[in-house]
């Protein structure tokens, strides 16, 4: 991966404009619409992450993204729906290779908003940005067994199953099982050149 395209990228983090969202960096004015999705069970339950216990905890993390984002680190997008101007979710990079030319994805999103498309438009901006500017080789998704959704749009967003590795993540005092997807830079562009 070429550094000085990553660092460019990333030290001032582009607002990125989809149809229906805005996704820029995450702001304290986001605490409330966050903590409103990032504190239920059924948000959390195939993420590493276990529900907010409060808005400090929210707050805290929102802080966190801040200092990644002022030290030109990969951070998530905050989702805004333009319609209404709530905070709807995250999508961004949860891990980089620089060394093998990949990153990681990882998205969530607010129940209220699920099933309507919203998380195809973001993740298909920032894919778009991780292939024609980042010019990453592949991009990978680890998504944990039973979330059938996020399966489903993998699926559906062109990525494709390399593998299952079978209870390989301790999480929560239990052995998790994970598939592993990938979607590779000529997979987009042919894709995207088909899609117009």
């Amino acid at each position: 991966m070429d550094n000085y395209k990553y660092r460019k990228i990333f030290s001032d983090m582009p607002v990125i404009e989809t149809k229906r969202l805005i996704l820029k960096k995450i702001e304290l004015d986001n605490a409330n619409d966050m903590y409103a999705y990032a504190s239920l069970d059924q948000v959390t339950r195939y993420l590493l992450w276990t529900p907010h216990l409060n808005i400090e905890e929210t707050k805290g993390y929102i802080e966190y993204l801040q200092k990644q984002y002022r030290k030109g680190n990969y951070a998530d997008w905050g989702l805004n729906c333009k319609s209404d101007g709530v905070f709807i979710g995250t999508c961004g990079f949860a891990d980089m290779d620089f060394t093998n030319n990949k990153g990681e994805l990882g998205y969530v999103l607010s129940p209220s908003y699920q099933g309507k498309g919203y998380m195809k438009e973001a993740v298909e901006a920032i894919l778009r940005l991780a292939f024609t500017q980042l010019d990453l080789n592949r991009v990978e998704l680890r998504i944990m067994d039973g979330n059938t959704a996020s399966m489903k749009f993998a699926v559906s967003m062109g990525f494709k199953l390399e593998g299952v590795t079978r209870k390989s993540l301790f999480l929560r005092g239990e052995y998790k099982t994970l598939h592993h997807y990938s979607i590779l830079n000529e997979e987009f562009m042919q894709r995207y050149k088909d899609v117009g």
